[in-house]
């Protein structure tokens, strides 16, 4: 009870500095804790069995792949990678001065980022919401790939066009991948370092936790500076918030979101996407999301983000602690309430996604376009009078069958909410901005 009062009155008196957030706890790991994280093929086999468009192709098309064994010369680099990380409460991350990327950089999380793809890609019915033409779209960029899932599935399925994939961390396979697929080790918001008009399609997602506030506007900016006139910018992201949260889940949501302002990140940037597409000067901007059950009430989509949701806390697990001072065991217990509260308020969450066509210079045109619904992009269809017109643009649009997976997308930022997501629970809504109430190491009875 002790206990339980001390972590209450610390959420309620304790104002996190600037000091405290930064603070690292450095540990001392085994080389066998510092190694590379699993391949591709590894994780995704682990993950989803051999079942995979990746795994299938590795496992029927191996000549398209490049092969590397593990030398002597691989091992060196990857122990003396050890001086880029740090280690928080045994999770390793990133060691990047000024970067606010508050995740690991360990196996466990290239794990989760693993899942999370797949359900994004579910949710939004394919890995690119615009149209995506590897015949026109011959250079392609993924900012922020994290392991490479999406790049890795892209490049084999579009094996003429050529991918680079960029992040802060090596964290993708380095032994097996595609030929036309190449990874380079940049941090986007100090710029890119590529000509401009180099790429025809220009992806970017799951940046929230990463980019400090005031660098969104010059990221986008560079993404359009790289991208070819006529070419494609497509952004997803994913809230840090959930919405129709139970009493314990909005506590623990305040604290995060407080943490995350203390670091400069703007937890409010999955719904900005759009305008800063327009107001970096993008053609046809187009905008949806899609709304994404957590638990096992949403189907086989749902138990999935509820698996990553938790995975996500437990990433989170040394930055949390050191807001509101919980030991290992307590947070522990917050995370297994917050997971049976899911279930009982319906969460969700709401991914968002927007993309845009950069226009040609006054006075330039695009030469040898048939068809500009597909040069552009643009999710279109054709009528029974060949007109095309925007599918989005009718309203809201199911991506499932909400009364099998209790999901949809729609137009609108605010659109409609799964089915049954309206029961129990706080409405949740863009993320709290102070904790209401406290957390306490004694069972729930909301969660019981």
């Amino acid at each position: 009870m002790g206990s339980s009062q001390s972590v209450q009155g610390r959420l309620h008196k304790r104002k996190p500095t600037q000091q405290e957030l930064q603070r690292e706890y450095q540990r001392h790991l085994s080389d066998q804790q510092l190694q590379e994280h699993l391949t591709a093929r590894e994780a995704l086999v682990a993950q989803f069995g051999a079942g995979g468009s990746i795994i299938g192709s590795l496992a029927n098309n191996e000549s398209f792949y490049q092969q590397r064994s593990i030398t002597n010369q691989s091992t060196t680099a990857v122990r003396a990678s050890g001086r880029n990380f740090r280690w928080i409460d045994g999770r390793r991350h990133h060691n990047h001065e000024g970067a606010p990327y508050i995740l690991p950089n360990d196996t466990e999380e290239m794990d989760r980022l693993h899942l999370q793809h797949y359900v994004v890609r579910h949710a939004f019915s394919g890995n690119t919401r615009a149209k995506f033409d590897g015949k026109i779209h011959r250079d392609v960029l993924d900012v922020g790939c994290g392991p490479g899932t999406w790049i890795l599935e892209m490049s084999t399925e579009h094996t003429e066009t050529n991918f680079t994939g960029i992040d802060i961390s090596a964290v993708w396979p380095t032994e097996i991948r595609p030929r036309n697929c190449r990874f380079q080790v940049i941090n986007a918001f100090e710029g890119l370092p590529f000509d401009d008009n180099t790429f025809d399609f220009v992806y970017q997602r799951f940046m929230i936790m990463a980019y400090p506030a005031t660098a969104w506007p010059f990221v986008v900016s560079e993404l359009v500076r790289v991208t070819k006139p006529g070419g494609i910018i497509e952004l997803t992201e994913c809230p840090v918030s959930t919405k129709a949260n139970g009493p314990e889940m909005e506590r623990l949501l305040a604290v995060l979101e407080s943490g995350c302002n203390a670091k400069g990140l703007d937890t409010k940037a999955a719904k900005k996407l759009e305008g800063w597409l327009k107001d970096a000067g993008l053609e046809s901007v187009t905008a949806c999301h899609a709304s994404i059950p957590v638990g096992s009430w949403g189907s086989k989509v749902g138990q999935l983000m509820k698996e990553n949701t938790a995975a996500l806390w437990t990433s989170l697990r040394g930055f949390i602690k050191e807001l509101t001072g919980m030991n290992d065991q307590q947070y522990e217990a917050v995370i297994r309430r917050i997971m049976a509260e899911c279930e009982v308020s319906k969460c969700y969450t709401n991914c968002y996604c927007a993309w845009g066509i950069k226009p040609f210079p006054p006075g330039e045109s695009p030469n040898g376009s048939k068809d500009s619904s597909i040069r552009t992009g643009t999710a279109s269809n054709r009528n029974s009078r060949g007109q095309t017109t925007d599918v989005l643009s009718s309203g809201s649009f199911t991506l499932l069958d909400t009364s099998r997976n209790s999901f949809s997308s729609s137009r609108h930022a605010n659109g409609p909410s799964p089915s049954g997501a309206s029961g129990g629970g706080g409405g949740g809504g863009g993320g709290p901005t102070s904790a209401r109430g406290s957390f306490s190491a004694a069972p729930s009875t909301s969660a019981a």
